[in-house]
């Protein structure tokens, strides 16, 4: 990460408020008649919210756009590589929480099944146990899980905003 950084009590804070790119990787699965969000389970090396559930996303560089920066985050967290063109912008979402204060960028894909099926995963571009786990979530179960802040938001305003869905057992 290439933000300005300083130490207070023990801990790293940065500077000003922080842009945060994610993305939002939905697919229809045939198999199972459903749609489906790809999420990671932040490990034991993330600074803060270990154990929950988010979307691929992290902290923007200096030489990045807000796109190019939610795609590197998409691979260094997931190894999974997509293009330019297939990533649309949602929100930016600039409601400050708690000590951190990120904006955040939301961007998304809708991807076929079939093409998700190609993707890669891995951690090994990760920074060291930033990623404990890689799957493919129903977006009707996305409460059986514990999220970061304002994910399901995010997720579900996609679904219905961009895919058009409105049952989501939400």
């Amino acid at each position: 990460m290439n933000n300005f950084e300083f130490e207070h009590n023990g801990k790293k804070l940065w500077y000003s408020r922080s842009l945060a790119c994610n993305i939002i990787i939905i697919r229809y699965n045939p198999e199972e008649s459903r749609y489906e969000v790809l999420a990671c389970k932040r490990g034991q090396g993330c600074e803060f919210n270990k154990g929950l559930w988010n979307v691929p996303g992290g902290f923007i560089d200096f030489n990045e756009n807000a796109k190019q920066c939610a795609i590197r985050e998409l691979f260094e967290e997931t190894g999974a590589e997509i293009s330019e063109n297939a990533v649309g912008f949602y929100k930016l979402d600039t409601n400050p929480r708690g000590k951190r204060q990120t904006m955040v960028a939301v961007h998304y894909a809708l991807m076929t099944y079939a093409r998700t099926e190609l993707l890669k995963f891995t951690t090994e571009h990760s920074e060291p146990d930033e990623t404990e786990e890689i799957k493919w979530i129903a977006v009707k179960e996305l409460k059986n899980y514990k999220w970061c802040n304002g994910q399901t938001d995010y997720i579900l305003g996609i679904c219905k905003d961009i895919v058009g869905l409105h049952d989501l057992g939400d």
